[in-house]
């Protein structure tokens, strides 16, 4: 599993709620997706946070069947 993939799906929790989303992280998604997608920064900014994470994963498949 990729480092990206691995973030993003760790299903990792924090008591309370969400306090903030890691930088590097969000870094990462947009990163990810502008590279496969060429999509703006600030389009993929503007998305939610679910809907970015879900691109993330669609990307991941279309790689694998690629593989």
């Amino acid at each position: 599993m990729s480092p990206l993939q691995y973030s993003v799906f760790s299903g990792a929790r924090t008591s309370g709620g969400v306090v903030s989303y890691p930088s590097d992280t969000l870094y990462e998604e947009v990163a990810f997706i502008a590279y496969h997608f060429h999509w703006s920064q600030d389009d993929i900014l503007n998305l939610e946070h679910t809907t970015r994470q879900r691109w993330v994963a669609e990307i991941n498949k279309i790689n694998q069947k690629l593989i």
